[in-house]
């Protein structure tokens, strides 16, 4: 018995010995400064990861923590007992890591929370679905991807939230999508890449929404149809990094502005011939980048100022492993906590449109050109949800079934297509949500007029659908 006693204790201890002894090497009073990267053998094929309509993940990654200052130590293993690990993400204290991790190499990939101090960690997720990319929101909370297999109109990768008990797991996003690379805004908001399913042509779109799904909106689409990838990384002065891959499959690094990112993208890596495949924003304004710098060449980590290209240094080289993410240990500032407007007993939401025929920034309406649309049509995963008559300003107000994806095009008065369909819609229970007209970006403002439709009670939304002769 006390042998066994002493085995546990054994045990218990022994990441604790270790990560002590890390830190007292490196004179380090915490982990605060240290680097935490995933590495993968320097031969595996990385095409797949990160790719936004793939949820492939490197077999026999590993977390591994290293010291900038000392590098000459032998980097510290997180994650010893997992097979494959990746997506670290930090808390805001600096203290924890969740990242997703395969305890063995057929087991499902599952989200785990990490003390980086002891070491000790913890299963957050379970079940058979792959769960990845996860991250810390306000308010002691996990968001996460899951993953439902068959990548067709039903399915795809779904986002989650775990609460602050850690017990409830509550699905925030319903659209016939894939959902990667998530990452936080400072104003609470997050940024995630969508791959809209089937995935005909890998298009990709940034989409911005509130942690609770509500007010999900188009944040930046590549005007070229680039594909973006890897998590986007927002600085304290507002500018938002991320990558997308050029005609040659290669990563490329550009900006967006958080004000104006559907017209404010700068190019940053035009003089790089290489491959950036993971960046991470410090506190002090420069970028860690994971870059190789020929196709034959690894993945090594270097330092970027965004503002002084020419400021381009390695940071840290291993002849064994590519390393393909990074993340700084420092403490920042918990983004705002945004209250949720979701209310899991109502059943439908409320949306408004002002203007269907709304075309541009300075017109009332549209006046010449394709003929007005005069009713809008809402269409389901499987067929028509109802066909709506549109009010002579062009409004619609509708009362929707919540959390049942939907794509909206405008119909003439012979049944025609005018527009669309739209890309999938998905509003929370109980949510509200207004747009100016169709295909218009968020820095639209509102014509200051009230809407006709609102004088009247909202249309039901599914309702019994209208066929109209002469439809193609």
């Amino acid at each position: 018995m006390k042998q066994k006693v002493n085995r546990w204790i054994v045990v218990f201890l022994f990441p604790i010995i270790v990560s002590g002894w890390f830190l007292t090497s490196c004179d380090r009073p915490s982990t605060e400064g240290m680097l935490i990267l995933t590495q993968v053998d320097k031969n595996q094929n990385l095409t797949a990861f990160n790719r936004s309509d793939s949820f492939e993940l490197p077999d026999g990654a590993k977390i591994v923590m290293i010291d900038p200052e000392n590098l000459h130590r032998k980097p510290l293993q997180l994650t010893k007992e997992f097979y494959s690990a990746c997506s670290p993400d930090l808390s805001f204290d600096a203290r924890s890591i969740v990242f997703a991790g395969q305890k063995n190499e057929d087991d499902p990939w599952q989200i785990y929370e990490m003390n980086l101090t002891s070491l000790a960690f913890k299963p957050l997720t379970s079940g058979t679905e792959t769960c990845l990319d996860p991250i810390y929101l306000p308010g002691d909370r996990i968001m996460y991807t899951k993953d439902f297999g068959n990548q067709d109109v039903h399915s795809g990768g779904s986002m989650f939230v775990l609460s602050a008990e850690k017990s409830i797991h509550q699905q925030i996003t319903f659209s016939p999508a894939i959902y990667r690379s998530t990452a936080l805004l400072h104003d609470g908001r997050v940024l995630s890449i969508k791959t809209q399913l089937p995935t005909d042509n890998n298009t990709t779109q940034l989409m911005v929404m509130r942690p609770d799904g509500t007010k999900e909106m188009l944040f930046y689409e590549s005007e070229d149809g680039g594909e973006m990838f890897a998590k986007g990384r927002e600085s304290n002065d507002e500018v938002i990094y991320l990558l997308e891959k050029n005609q040659k499959g290669a990563g490329h690094l550009f900006s967006l502005s958080y004000n104006n990112p559907l017209k404010g993208k700068k190019e940053l890596s035009e003089r790089f011939a290489g491959d950036f495949i993971g960046i991470n924003q410090l506190n002090n304004g420069l970028l860690l980048a994971c870059y190789k710098e020929s196709p034959n060449g690894y993945y090594h980590l270097f330092e970027l100022d965004p503002n002084n290209i020419e400021h381009f240094k390695p940071v840290y080289k291993n002849s064994n492993y590519s390393t393909i993410e990074v993340v700084s240990v420092e403490k920042r500032k918990a983004p705002k906590n945004i209250p949720s407007e979701v209310d899991l007993q109502e059943k439908t939401a409320l949306l408004l449109c002002q203007d269907v025929n709304f075309i541009g920034m300075h017109q009332d309406s549209l006046s010449e050109g394709p003929a007005r649309a005069v009713k809008l049509e809402v269409l389901g995963l499987e067929n028509s949800l109802g066909i709506v008559d549109v009010e002579k300003d062009g409004s619609v107000y509708l009362k929707i079934a919540a959390d049942t994806p939907f794509k909206l095009q405008t119909l003439d008065d012979q049944g025609g297509i005018i527009s669309g369909p739209s890309s999938w819609i998905n509003l929370r229970p109980n949510e509200r949500r207004a747009c100016v007209g169709c295909h218009q970006g968020n820095e639209v403002v509102p014509l200051n007029r009230q809407p006709l439709s609102v004088l009247k009670e909202p249309v039901l939304i599914p309702s019994e659908p209208t066929l109209l002769a002469g439809r193609e």
